[in-house]
């Protein structure tokens, strides 16, 4: 008996100023070893070379099919890029990936089989940090020889869990169709993508590094940005920012779980009741912190 034909899989591939990087990044989209699948390119209007250095790697496959390269004509910011490849991509299952990272030629491949079997709607990945010439910075993500906690429970408590990592993450369709993008003023996806597929079948981490994440002086991580800087004044505004920033999704979170328990009773009424009290936690935890660290920012009078 023939196998079964496996669904098709969408890379979108973001890239924004990523002239020095994105050769690498699309030969990591371009050898992956899992089929059927179709890549999506997004320039977001970038003011460097990245979309002369993308229309050259693809003058170099000339036979290969399943390949498109958009160029917004004006920049759309993150979320409007995202939407545009999102729109364009026709996969059951959809792995974002950044012009600036390298991804592992069975990402694709495992990822995928973990959302098939465990049948959740989401799957993010552990990765290695490299440095802009893309050497080793010896270090994961997550500490590949310890279970990542990919509760919903920690996520709802927590404001982030293993999952929370959209560098190496990849989602079902209906995560996309059911909900949407999560609102511009959150400034990242990476919360509430997999806030959204736990309300549907769920998520999981894989410790396995199937990314190579880089480290620059252009990341936008306000975890990295913090880590990176030596005056506690920087370190402080990135952990204000990333408080501020946390009370807005516990808002959002909260506001799904009324919607979702008054439009779809039956579906999601016994969730919310278990999963809203610790949205509450996690909003009080994170006003404290918020609050601490405004009051250290007082002090040395910044």
């Amino acid at each position: 008996m023939a196998e079964p034909e496996k669904p098709l899989v969408s890379i979108v591939l973001l890239c924004f100023d990523h002239e020095r990087f994105v050769a690498e990044a699309m030969d990591g989209v371009l050898t992956q070893t899992y089929l059927p699948i179709e890549v999506i390119i997004v320039d977001d209007n970038s003011s460097d070379n990245t979309a002369q250095v993308i229309a050259r790697k693809l003058a170099d496959q000339p036979g290969r099919s399943g390949i498109r390269f958009i160029r917004n004509a004006r920049n759309m910011q993150w979320r409007g890029a995202m939407d545009i490849g999102l729109q364009a991509a026709r996969g059951a299952f959809i792995v974002i990936s950044c012009g600036d990272d390298v991804m592992l030629p069975e990402m694709v491949a495992e990822m995928a089989a973990a959302w098939m079997d465990a049948k959740v709607s989401l799957v993010t990945a552990n990765a290695d940090y490299i440095d802009e010439q893309s050497n080793s910075l010896q270090r994961t993500h997550r500490d590949c020889n310890v279970a990542a906690d990919d509760s919903f429970e920690t996520l709802a408590r927590d404001g982030a869990n293993a999952c929370c990592f959209g560098a190496a993450m990849g989602f079902e369709r209906e995560v996309y169709e059911t909900f949407g993008l999560p609102p511009s003023h959150l400034g990242a996806f990476d919360i509430m993508l997999p806030y959204y597929a736990y309300l549907l079948r769920g998520a999981r981490f894989l410790r396995k590094p199937l990314l190579k994440y880089r480290v620059h002086d252009r990341n936008s991580s306000l975890s990295l940005i913090a880590e990176k800087s030596n005056e506690l004044e920087h370190q402080l505004r990135a952990k204000e920012r990333i408080f501020a920033g946390h009370l807005a999704h516990a808002v959002l979170m909260q506001e799904e779980l009324d919607r979702l328990s008054t439009t779809m009773p039956t579906r999601f009424a016994e969730l919310s009741a278990g999963i809203a009290p610790l949205v509450n936690i996690q909003t009080v935890e994170m006003a404290k912190k918020l609050v601490r660290t405004q009051i250290e920012l007082h002090g040395i009078g910044a």
